[in-house]
């Protein structure tokens, strides 16, 4: 399995003190959504806690929330513009469910700006594929 680590020195995820953080690149995996899509390519990074949109955008439906700071990305799209000044999103499985979609286990997008990239990287993040429908 090919795997690389990125390093980030963050202001301290909510604690005031400076750490160095990684983002990993993983080949090789096996994760499948709730719709069939399978990837085998995904990023751990760590990131901001926030919604999941059922497309990438702010008018599609709450799928789930993302409340852990360090999650799993499996690819990424293009939608709409969002406050971190670009229109990159990327798709992820919220940690929760929301209602009445919790079929889909809580499968979405979340805007680029959540994903904590390392300095000088940018969005999408290197060698995370482009998800299948953009």
């Amino acid at each position: 399995m090919a795997a690389f680590a990125l390093p980030l020195l963050t202001s301290g995820l909510n604690t005031g003190v400076a750490h160095a953080a990684t983002c990993v690149l993983e080949e090789n995996v096996l994760q499948q959504d709730k719709l069939g899509n399978v990837f085998r390519t995904d990023v751990k990074c760590e990131n901001l806690a926030g919604n999941v949109y059922g497309r990438a955008a702010y008018d599609a439906p709450l799928t789930g929330k993302k409340t852990s700071t360090l999650s799993t990305f499996v690819c990424w799209t293009r939608g709409e513009r969002h406050s971190g000044g670009n229109t990159v999103w990327y798709y992820t499985k919220g940690d929760t469910a929301v209602s009445p979609f919790e079929t889909f286990e809580g499968w979405g997008a979340m805007e680029s700006h959540r994903l904590l990239l390392p300095s000088g990287i940018s969005h999408p993040f290197p060698g995370l594929p482009r998800c299948p429908w953009y």
